[in-house]
């Protein structure tokens, strides 16, 4: 509730279903008329939304192996397909703390997301904020993925208590 206070944009909670998808758990909604919307138990693939790969980029190298060796389908011409393409990517998030979708899973919509870790590290959930690609601005970028890191972190220490 206060990531979104603070930016007046959706926010999603989603948990990974193995490696079959991410699912949508909770939700709190922006109030802007023209906003992002998905329902709790909502379904996205791993490889196409920030979610995903926010929990992908935590995984043990062995689950990304066995996950990019299936088809990773194109959801529009930004869809990461290519699994060496995709890896890069998990390590760019690995090491930057949060993922970036661009009009790669939905045409329109934008989404960051960082991951919910347990005290061993492995991925739980991912918070996402989410939003049309009409109100994103690249140089906030940098604001949003500390908003959205903050709030993942602060989920992961309560976890751990």
């Amino acid at each position: 509730i206060r990531l979104r206070d603070a930016l007046n944009e959706t926010v999603h909670l989603s948990v990974p279903d193995a490696l079959h998808c991410m699912v949508v758990v909770d939700r709190v909604d922006c109030d802007h008329p023209v906003r992002t919307f998905h329902t709790i138990g909502d379904t996205s693939p791993l490889h196409a939304t920030a979610a995903g790969r926010a929990v992908l980029a935590h995984m043990p190298h062995s689950e990304v192996d066995q996950f990019s060796a299936g088809v990773l389908e194109r959801y529009g011409e930004a869809t990461i397909t290519d699994p060496s393409e995709l890896r890069a990517e998990l390590h760019r998030v690995r090491h930057r703390g949060y993922a970036v979708n661009h009009n790669q899973y939905v045409q329109g919509v934008c989404a960051i997301a960082a991951p919910v870790l347990d005290a061993a590290g492995a991925p739980l959930a991912a918070v996402a904020i989410s939003l049309p690609d009409s109100r994103f601005e690249p140089g906030r970028l940098p604001e949003l993925a500390r908003l959205v890191t903050a709030t993942a972190a602060e989920i992961t220490v309560r976890h751990l208590r």
